[in-house]
């Protein structure tokens, strides 16, 4: 209940900056939710959203879906539930089970065909940072591959010299190392400043040069 408020809000206020001068006029907000039963709660937010904030610019309006059986159907009833009534913002939930069929995907490309920005809830796969593929998707969450700057953290702690990595051979995976890679990257370039220079570290080194630095990363499939 909370999380919706919030995200209502977030939706609310972009509306709001769009059409301050504008007379008083109806925006509709979407929702895909994983199950029936939270399309109560998602109106009960809106109702809330309007009776605290909508005063007389605005009145926002639920209109809700449920996660369908596979990528086709879903599409079609975002085309025929939500985009025919000119919704302005997408809300998107991941569903309970983790089936590939079932994910935010084709929620985002048909919206973002249209350039409907979609608010995913919970979502924490990398793919949808990607703006090449998907366009107006955003983030409430972040995704899995920002536990790599936890890793960076514990190594620059303890001035490990050497790691080894183990990923799942999938883009989530890839994607944890490829931050990793760069955070070590951007590292080593501080470390070269000239002398004299703040690097914004602190005077101790924690690694005394990337090529001293080495990690190796394995693969896993399970």
């Amino acid at each position: 209940m909370k999380l919706h408020g919030v995200l209502l809000l977030a939706v609310l206020q972009c509306c709001s900056v769009a059409r301050g001068g504008c007379e008083p006029r109806l925006v509709n907000i979407g929702a895909v939710l994983s199950q029936k039963r939270y399309e109560q709660v998602f109106k009960e937010a809106v109702s809330q959203a309007n009776t605290l904030y909508g005063k007389d610019k605005f009145r926002l309006n639920a209109i809700s879906v449920t996660h369908k059986p596979n990528a086709i159907q879903m599409a079609l009833s975002v085309c025929e539930d939500l985009i025919s009534n000119q919704v302005y913002a997408i809300l998107v939930s991941h569903p309970p089970q983790s089936n590939d069929h079932l994910t935010p995907t084709p929620v985002s490309y048909t919206a973002g065909f249209y350039r409907i920005p979609v608010v995913g809830l919970t979502t924490r796969m990398s793919i949808y940072s990607d703006k090449s593929i998907h366009l107006s998707f955003l983030r409430t969450v972040p995704p899995y591959s920002h536990q790599a700057h936890v890793w960076f953290d514990l190594m620059r702690e303890f001035r490990w010299n050497h790691i080894i990595l183990i990923v799942s051979d999938d883009h989530e995976g890839r994607a944890a190392q490829k931050r990793l890679e760069t955070l070590l990257e951007e590292r080593e370039t501080k470390m070269e400043t000239p002398a004299g220079a703040s690097t914004g570290f602190p005077p101790r080194r924690y690694f005394s040069s990337m090529k001293n630095f080495t990690y190796d990363y394995k693969t896993s499939t399970t």
